[in-house]
């Protein structure tokens, strides 16, 4: 069996522990390959069977799109505050890697979403999509419709569309609803609006989403800023035809999670 293994090595600890960990895979007779960055993950001859993420749910995030476009599993090794997308802890990693080996898991897979301006590069996210201002100061008028049917225009600080993996991050600190992992679906909130009559809306995850500002400003995906917009372009946001996979061994709860998670 080949297993990557991966984290954000700028941070202190990480390639310490990677290299514990690779050294218990090893014992159990797998082959480890070490990942250094994204780019690695996308640009291996290798073919793993598994990627191990060491980190929160930054790390996570960072390395899912790369992971959903190998179709490679992800078992996310906690080291952050909350975790709500990681499944053990490194002290339960050689046992979990047994589990593993015996077929005693099972896959949890994720819808993610599709962003692109105009005709441009897509990108994938699994978390959420935002677009902002480019100033901190005043609000952004942001067109939306959904399907081709105009929604509103909103005055706000900016607009998160997120998947149900996303509903629990950005999307739950702006008022955003909930939504469990079973409803493949578009959550589209609004961050600070000034326009009380557009609320959040749940939306088909089928729908086509478009967004347009009327000054110069932001889109990022899942943390990371991806392109300037300008008033004239088109954003689209629909459903990625990638899909995370991430190891499971017992079933999450998600509304116990986030209670014991932010509480």
């Amino acid at each position: 069996m080949i297993v990557g293994f991966a984290g954000n090595l700028e941070k202190p600890g990480i390639a310490e522990i990677r290299s514990k960990l690779m050294a218990q895979a090893e014992r159990l007779g797998c082959e480890c390959v070490a990942f250094d960055s994204v780019e690695a993950v996308r640009l291996t001859r290798l073919a793993p069977e598994l990627l191990v993420v060491i980190g929160g749910d930054g790390s996570l995030l960072r390395f899912a799109s790369v992971a959903a476009g190998r179709n490679l599993p992800i078992l996310g090794v906690n080291l952050g505050r909350i975790g709500f997308l990681s499944e053990i802890a490194a002290d339960e990693f050689e046992q979990s890697l047994e589990r593993i080996q015996k077929g005693d898991y099972r896959l949890e897979r994720r819808m993610m979403l599709r962003c692109r301006v105009n005709d441009g590069e897509c990108w994938h996210c699994l978390n959420d999509i935002l677009v902002f201002k480019q100033s901190f100061s005043g609000t952004i008028q942001v067109g939306l419709s959904c399907d081709g049917q105009e929604v509103g225009t909103v005055f706000c600080d900016g607009i998160i569309a997120s998947t149900p993996t996303g509903s629990t991050a950005y999307n739950l600190s702006a008022g955003g609803p909930v939504v469990t992992q079973s409803l493949d679906a578009i959550v589209v909130t609004p961050v600070c609006s000034h326009t009380l009559h557009v609320r959040p809306v749940v939306s088909s995850a089928c729908s086509i989403w478009s967004f347009q500002v009327n000054e110069t400003g932001f889109v990022a995906g899942d943390g990371i800023r991806l392109s300037e917009v300008r008033p004239d372009d088109r954003i689209e946001v629909t459903k990625s035809d990638r899909i995370v996979q991430f190891i499971r061994f017992s079933e999450q709860n998600v509304f116990e999670l986030i209670q014991r998670k932010l509480s």
